[in-house]
C-alpha cells in the first residue's frame, strides 16, 4: 500500500508538473486577498512548538483569517488547544493517506501556505496538488520541491530556529517581529490541569511523596547521539535523594524508554539505603498529559528534545545538556533567568550527528555540574505545594 500510495503521488506531481502557469512572486503578494492559511510544521514535537510563535505572528498579521495547522497526527494532542489556529489538519507522514490529506487541504480553500521546515518534502507537494496558489517554505534542503514553490526563504545559521521560522514571514510582509511576546512559544495550560494532574498521582503515592519538591529526568531523546548516558543520571538522583531536602525524582520518556527507566531507577535505589522516592512515568505517560506533569515540577533536568521545549514553553525551569545539539540554534529562548544550559564543545569534528552510533560525548557533561546546577536552581524558586 505505502508502494502504491508513492506511486500514485508521484504520477500526479508529473502531471500536475506539466501545467505552465507562471509561479506568483512576493510582490504580487496581497495579504487583503488572504482569507484562508495553512501552517505547516509536520515533524517533532520540539520543531512543531517551535514553529508556533510563526503561528501566532501570522494570526497577528491576518487577524480575520481562519489559520489551520498540519502537525504529525500523533503529537496533534498538544497543539489542540493553540488560540491562533481554527483546527488541526492531521499528518500521518510521508505517502500516508495521501488522498484523504489532498481532500482535507482542498475543502481549505487555502490562500497561502506556510511550512516552517524544510525536513519533509511531502507537505509541500501535498499543497501543491491540492491548488494552493502560494507556497512559501524556510530553507533549500529539497531541491525537488523547488518548483513547487512560490518563495524559499534562506537559513540564517547564526540565528534560533524561531527567529528563523520567524523569517518566513518578514520576508513575505515585511514586519519586524522583534518583541520578546513575537519570540515565545505557544502551548496553553490551566494551572488547574497540573495540580489535579499531581492531586491524583501522589495521592495514591502517600504523603511521604506530596510533601516533596519535584524534579523531573528526561531520560532519553528523539536520537541516542543526545541522550546523556543511563549511568550520570542514576548518579545524580543518588545524590539528590541523599540530600536533607526532600525530594522526587520522577522519570519521562517515551514509548520505547520503559527498559531504560527500569535501569536508572534501579541504579538510584542501588546500595542507596534510603526509601526510594522515584515516580517512573518512562512509557507510561499519555502525550496528552505530559504538559500538566511538566507544569507540577520544580526542576526538569533534560536532553535536546521534545519534553525540553515543552517545558520551556510551560515555564517550568529547565537544566538542559547540549553537546552535539547547537544551542544557538535550539536552546532556551524565553524566560532565560529560569533555564540553566550546560554545554560542551562537540569532541569530534566533523560532528556527523544522527548518523553517529556512539552517543559517548554527552558523557563529557559530569555530574558533579548538573548536580550543582539543580541545587542552585532549587534553592531560587518557591515550591508549589499540591493540595493532598
Amino acid at each position: 500500500m505505502k508502494l502504491l500510495n508513492k506511486t500514485a503521488w508521484k504520477a500526479l506531481l508529473i502531471t500536475m508538473g506539466k501545467r505552465k502557469e507562471r509561479k506568483r512572486s512576493v510582490n504580487e503578494l496581497n495579504p487583503e486577498e488572504i482569507s484562508n492559511v495553512l501552517s505547516v510544521s509536520s515533524t517533532a514535537i520540539g520543531d512543531t512548538l517551535l514553529s508556533t510563535p510563526a503561528v501566532r505572528a501570522t494570526r497577528r498579521i491576518f487577524p480575520n483569517a481562519s489559520i489551520d495547522f498540519m502537525v504529525r497526527e500523533k503529537f496533534s494532542v498538544l497543539f489542540e488547544n493553540n488560540p491562533d489556529i481554527r483546527t488541526i489538519i492531521p499528518y500521518y507522514g510521508g505517502y500516508k493517506r495521501l488522498f484523504s490529506l489532498l481532500n482535507t487541504i482542498k475543502s481549505g480553500n487555502y490562500d497561502l501556505c506556510l511550512v516552517f521546515h524544510d525536513s519533509d518534502p511531502c507537505p509541500v507537494q501535498a499543497a501543491y496538488l491540492a491548488g494552493i496558489p502560494f507556497i512559501a517554505r524556510i530553507g533549500f534542503k529539497d531541491e525537488t520541491v523547488a518548483s513547487f514553490l512560490n518563495v524559499r526563504v534562506p537559513y540564517r545559521d547564526e540565528a534560533h530556529v524561531i527567529e528563523q521560522r520567524l523569517d518566513v514571514l518578514r520576508t513575505l510582509f515585511k514586519v519586524k517581529l522583534d518583541s520578546s511576546r513575537d519570540k515565545r512559544m505557544v502551548l496553553p495550560i490551566m494551572v488547574e490541569e497540573a495540580e489535579a494532574f499531581w492531586d491524583n498521582l501522589l495521592n495514591d503515592l502517600g504523603r511521604n511523596y506530596a510533601k516533596n519538591k519535584r524534579i523531573g529526568f528526561q531520560i532519553a531523546a528523539s536520537r541516542p547521539y543526545k541522550a546523556w548516558p543511563k549511568g550520570h543520571f542514576s548518579e545524580l538522583g543518588k545524590r539528590l535523594l541523599a540530600d536533607p531536602e526532600d525530594v522526587n525524582i520522577i522519570l519521562f520518556g517515551g514509548p520505547g524508554d520503559e527498559k531504560t527507566g527500569k535501569e536508572i531507577a534501579e541504579g538510584i535505589t542501588t546500595g542507596s539505603g534510603q526509601k526510594p522516592r522515584i515516580i517512573n512515568l518512562a512509557g507510561r505517560l499519555p502525550l496528552k498529559k505530559l504538559p500538566a506533569a511538566l507544569r507540577g515540577l520544580d526542576l526538569f533536568i533534560t536532553n535536546d528534545t521534545g519534553p525540553f521545549h515543552v517545558a520551556v514553553a510551560l515555564k517550568t525551569p529547565t537544566i538542559s545538556l547540549f553537546v552535539p545539539s547547537t544551542v544557538r540554534h535550539t536552546g532556551p529562548y524565553q524566560d532565560l533567568e529560569i533555564h540553566k544550559v550546560i554545554r560542551k564543545p562537540k569532541p569530534c569534528s566533523p560532528c556527523i550527528q544522527k548518523y553517529c552510533n556512539d552517543s559517548n560525548c554527552m558523557s563529557i557533561i559530569s555530574v558533579e555540574e548538573v548536580y550543582q546546577a539543580a541545587k542552585a536552581s532549587l534553592s531560587q524558586r518557591p515550591f508549589l505545594e499540591v493540595k493532598t
